[in-house]
């Protein structure tokens, strides 16, 4: 498996901004590697100051549950005691929210790249443009 290279972060991160400028909204994107460690940050100016934070959690959600957080937010939409529970357990690391999306090569998990500051399905929206 090749892992997740700086410059292909910083690449995912441009793509994420530039969509998020077409949508005329304020983000800030986070991507993580496998291990959901951080590779690469921006919050762009205007976003608020929660964006980050939310936006790390669901890059380390979407490779935590190898799937979109979109899927888990849908899968756990009648089940708010289970999504509350899990976020507390991660201590903050997870959110059940839309936005974050995993990144897989070769059936592998290389990455996650998670955005926040808009409406949950326009953030998902700027984190597939940025991988795709």
């Amino acid at each position: 498996m090749t892992p997740l290279t700086q410059q292909e972060a910083q690449g995912w991160v441009a793509k994420a901004q530039r969509k998020a400028e077409q949508m005329n909204v304020k983000v800030s994107i986070f991507v993580v590697d496998a291990s959901g460690i951080p590779v690469c940050f921006t919050r762009m100016d205007g976003a608020g100051i929660l964006t980050p934070d939310i936006a790390k959690a669901k890059a380390y959600t979407a490779v935590a549950f190898k799937r979109n957080t979109k899927d888990t937010a849908e899968g756990m939409k009648d089940r708010a005691l289970a999504a509350s529970s899990l976020m507390s357990v991660t201590q903050g690391k997870t959110v059940i929210l839309a936005g974050g999306v995993v990144v897989m090569k070769e059936g592998e998990v290389i990455g996650g790249i998670g955005v926040s500051g808009a409406t949950s399905d326009q953030d998902h929206e700027c984190a597939v443009d940025a991988i795709s």
